[in-house]
């Protein structure tokens, strides 16, 4: 039989700012559930959601998954209540969670900048070596060239004595 359920829940722990309200709302319309999610304070969410039985059964179980970016550190569940539809996110207008998610998207945005920054100092130094690079090519080929000349002196030294005691037998 397909009984309907509906559900309160609190979850408290480290649930705001990682993304836990946005995984439930994916748990919730993956599951047909009707419902929301909203922030109630720093490491307290709320949720409602109603939907079948079973339904609601693995959606309270999706809730208590690990995830290695929340601790969840207590999960209150009051049944029979009444909900919307369908499933969604309570969105506040509350400046102080606009003005953190600002503040920690500029604090990644610098980190960035100063990495970009450090790139570009690597950069010109990769630039420099690379000049480097080319003058020790460019000598190489120099090097090779005497190396070919003096080969060809050493092989006419070598043969040398032979090349005198033929001058000598031939006077």
């Amino acid at each position: 039989m397909n009984n309907v359920k509906n559900i309160q829940a609190i979850v408290k722990g480290n649930v705001n700012m990682v993304g836990y309200r946005k995984l439930v709302e994916g748990y919730g319309l993956s599951r047909g559930l009707a419902g929301y999610v909203f922030n109630i304070s720093i490491d307290t969410v709320g949720l409602m959601a109603g939907g079948l039985e079973s339904a609601i059964d693995g959606f309270i179980q999706d809730l208590k998954v690990k995830r290695p970016d929340t601790e969840i550190k207590t999960i209150e569940i009051k049944e029979d209540i009444i909900l919307p539809s369908p499933f969604g996110r309570v969105i506040s207008g509350d400046m102080r969670e606009i003005g953190e998610r600002l503040d920690k998207g500029v604090n990644i945005l610098s980190d960035h900048t100063g990495l970009l920054n450090d790139l570009k100092e690597n950069t010109s130094v990769l630039t420099e070596h690379t000049g480097l690079l080319n003058d020790l090519k460019e000598n190489t080929s120099v090097l090779t060239e005497h190396t070919e000349l003096l080969q060809g002196i050493n092989d006419n030294f070598n043969t040398l004595p032979e090349r005198i005691a033929e001058a000598i037998v031939k006077r």
